[in-house]
């Protein structure tokens, strides 16, 4: 077949190939196209996803150092973990909250290691007669607020560990989530397992 010119001739001879490699490259540079698209936007979102939860964790930190400098007096901030130092306890609330004074600051305060979701019914008067009013000595472990409270060994006047020796009477169980390293740890363990050995208190009653 005879042809006017050359171009018409490749046109018919390999037209269909040629729209057919053409349409190819199209799809496969869009696809190329969409991809490194979506790609992008994936890393972006991780970026701004990082960068949110290291915020968050800043803020967490910021809320606790705010936390313990909103309850606790720079005398008592300063305290190393186990240093004593003496308080008067104005009274003890439901759930076993101390009220302590701190030159004129009130601050409420829990017993370390004390967890008063089982307690004898008059484990809180008993708190109460032997605690308000009186001048006891208080210490910090490493950390020294939680949830809000400052939480406290408090020694009586004759050096007695007050929370080893009400849970050692069992007029309360021990927190089961104190840390074992904590530094009263094992007096407050051994206290327990005495009143566990000779049924006072609650383990009389289980």
């Amino acid at each position: 077949m005879y042809y006017d010119n050359k171009f018409g001739f490749y046109v018919k001879q390999y037209g269909t190939q040629i729209v057919v490699g053409i349409i190819c490259l199209i799809i496969v540079l869009s696809g190329l196209f969409i991809y490194f698209k979506i790609n992008n936007k994936t890393q972006a979102g991780s970026t701004v996803l990082s960068s949110s939860v290291e915020n968050n964790v800043e803020t967490n930190d910021q809320q606790n150092v705010t936390e313990d400098d909103s309850i606790l007096p720079e005398e008592l901030r300063n305290l190393n973990a186990g240093d004593k130092v003496s308080v008067k306890v104005a009274t003890v609330e439901d759930g076993g909250v101390l009220v302590v004074l701190s030159g004129d600051k009130r601050i409420k305060a829990k017993l370390i290691g004390a967890d008063f979701s089982e307690i004898m019914p008059d484990t809180l008067y008993f708190m109460n007669e032997t605690l308000e009013g009186k001048y006891v000595d208080i210490a910090f472990d490493e950390s020294k607020v939680s949830n809000g409270y400052a939480m406290l060994y408090v020694y009586l006047d004759n050096d007695t560990l007050y929370n080893a020796s009400i849970l050692k009477e069992g007029k309360l169980v021990l927190d089961s989530s104190l840390n074992k390293k904590s530094l009263q740890y094992n007096n407050l363990a051994e206290s327990q397992a005495y009143a566990k050995q000779t049924l006072a208190g609650v383990w009389g009653l289980k």
